[in-house]
This record gives structure tokens, C-alpha cells and sequence, in this order.
């Protein structure tokens, strides 16, 4: 669209998020605002945010960009007064119980193609071992060789260790980290990692098929693996939409495409961190005591059910201390 059909398109909502702005530049600051005006506030923050970058990215005239520019430090002002006047515990309670999950929902389809790149590693690598053998050490290495002769006998059961946990906790989050950092490669490695992580879950289960040892596989994997996995496909997702935002920058500029797609991706990475510590602490703790399979795969059940409702379920978010409809 040329220029004046953007500003008589976007002008009424400039305008209310002027009025509100006003309204709250007063000794009372964001108190003054009433729900309406918060539920608009935070609407109309997003969606104006969002011009300014489409006016500097399509150079349009510097009266447009100015008064932009101006309009939103005027809001984030109220925003940042808003946010620091909670508690810090607050913050982090509303990040992870509705930010992050809110963030996810929007970016879903990142995450449906992180798993579809883990579900052919799984597949391939499944069929390839199944149908030869040898295949295995193309997935396994060396330095795992014992782990697996380990699983082959299904004589898994272990004492918990505290100290395991940890060192798994620091280990998977840093294979989430690479996951993310390296999107920025056009999305090859994010992508090469997700495969080869599905491939080595692939590749053992055709071995598990072989030695018929599903009966101890599974229930040794499954109650830390479901939040492990799941952790592990979100870095990947973060990875896979930067990359994406460099090859498809839209309506913005690569820079400024790649720098909205960062911020989002590092607040999935830190939304990871529960997950990983779950999975760390249960795979040091319980996967792999001596109880009964059925027990360990219903917590592996249970557990997921609780982390794709957590993650996916839509829910209110609160805007300064009350809550909107997401």
C-alpha cells in the first residue's frame, strides 16, 4: 500500500493509543487506567509497535516514522512503569505461567515443524538399522557403545543420583542452546540437530525390536523423555524461526526481522528450563529405579499430559496485575 492508504488504514489506532498514553502521563501514572484502557493499551502497543517497524522498513517519510517512534517511547515508558512496579517473583510467574506459553501457542507451527523434522530422523533411522544392523554405529558412538550394550541386556535398574541429574540438566540444556544459536544458519544445523536426535531414538528402538527388549526401553525413557523431547524440539522451533526470519523477512527489513525473531527465541529458550530440570531430576531420580513398568509409564503418561496442557492450553493473560482474554 502507498503511504496515505497506510496512514488512513492504521491513523484511528494511533490516535486511541495517543489518548490512552495521556490519560496515564499524570501523577497517577498507569493506576489512572481503567480495564478498558489496559486491554487496549497492550493491543494497541503491539499493533503500533508493528507500523513503526513497517515505516521504517518501507523508508517512508520522516514525519510518519517521528511521530511513531515518539508514540511508542511514550507507551513503553508506561509499560516499563507498569512492569516494575511488580514484585520480581511476579514478573517470572507471569512469564512462565502466560507468557511463555502464549508465545509458544502463537509460534506453533515452528514447533509442529521441529517435530516433523525429529519424527523422520526417528522413522529413517528406525527403518535403516531394522533392515541392516551395522547401521547402528552410523548413529551410536563409540564412546556410547557401553550404554547400549547396557539397554541390550534390559538390566537398567540404577540407585538415583543427585548428582547425575545435575550434570543432565546442564548437558541437554546445552544441546537446546546450540539448537537455538545456530537458527541463524539458514536453519541447517537447528534442523541437523533435531534430526540426529530423533535418529539415535530411532535407531535404538530398532535395536530395542531386534533383542526384544521394548519392555524395558520404554519405561526406563519415557518418564523423563516426554518433557526432555518436548524441551528439545521448543530450542529447535526458537532456532528454526530465526533462521527463517533471515530467508523470509516479510514486510521488515532482514536486520530488523531477525532481531524480533531473537528476542521471541530467546523467551522460548528460557521458557525451556523448567522441562529440562524436570527431565534431569527424573531420569537421575526415578527413570531407571526397580519398579514395575506399568508404574513408570503411567508417571510418563501422567507427566505429559500435564507438560501439553501446561504448554498448549489457552488460557488469560493478566495485563498489570489483571487478567485479558489471549
Amino acid at each position: 500500500m502507498n503511504e496515505q492508504d497506510f496512514v488512513n488504514e492504521r491513523q484511528a489506532d494511533w490516535q486511541e493509543l495517543s489518548r490512552i498514553v495521556r490519560k496515564a502521563d499524570t501523577r497517577q501514572g498507569v493506576r489512572a487506567l481503567d480495564r478498558g484502557d489496559l486491554l487496549r493499551f497492550m493491543r494497541l502497543y503491539r499493533r503500533v509497535s508493528s507500523d513503526l517497524a513497517y515505516a521504517s522498513a518501507q523508508a517512508l517519510s520522516e514525519d510518519i516514522v517521528g511521530y511513531l517512534n515518539g508514540l511508542v517511547g511514550r507507551a513503553q515508558a508506561i509499560l516499563y512503569e507498569a512492569e516494575t512496579s511488580t514484585f520480581p517473583l511476579q514478573t517470572v510467574r507471569r512469564f512462565y505461567l502466560y507468557e511463555f506459553p502464549t508465545l509458544l501457542q502463537r509460534r506453533c507451527g515452528y514447533f509442529l515443524a521441529a517435530l516433523a523434522i525429529f519424527l523422520v530422523g526417528v522413522g529413517l533411522a528406525y527403518w535403516m538399522v531394522i533392515t541392516s544392523p551395522p547401521r547402528l554405529n552410523l548413529f551410536i558412538p563409540k564412546e556410547f557403545q557401553a550404554s547400549v550394550r547396557v539397554w541390550k541386556s534390559g538390566k537398567i535398574a540404577s540407585p538415583p543420583s543427585a548428582a547425575f541429574s545435575g550434570m543432565l540438566m546442564t548437558h541437554n540444556f546445552q544441546v537446546a542452546v546450540m539448537a537455538y544459536a545456530t537458527g541463524p544458519a539458514l536453519c541447517v544445523p537447528s534442523a541437523y540437530l533435531l534430526f540426529y536426535n530423533g535418529a539415535v531414538l530411532g535407531a535404538m528402538s530398532a535395536l530395542m525390536t531386534q533383542v526384544h527388549r521394548h519392555a524395558t526401553f520404554w519405561p526406563g525413557i519415557l518418564p523423563h523423555g516426554v518433557a526432555e523431547i518436548t524441551a528439545t524440539l521448543i530450542a529447535g522451533a526458537a532456532g528454526l524461526m530465526m533462521g527463517a526470519a533471515l530467508l523470509f523477512p516479510g514486510p521488515y527489513r532482514r536486520r530488523e526481522a531477525f532481531l524480533r525473531a531473537g528476542k521471541e527465541g530467546v523467551q522460548l529458550l528460557l521458557g525451556t528450563i523448567p522441562l529440562f530440570v524436570f527431565a534431569g531430576l527424573i531420569e537421575g531420580m526415578f527413570s531407571h529405579l526397580a519398579l514395575p513398568a506399568w508404574l513408570r509409564l503411567t508417571f510418563a503418561g501422567l507427566n505429559g499430559v500435564f507438560w501439553y496442557l501446561y504448554l498448549f492450553l489457552p488460557r488469560r493473560l493478566p495485563v498489570f496485575g489483571k487478567e485479558s482474554e489471549v
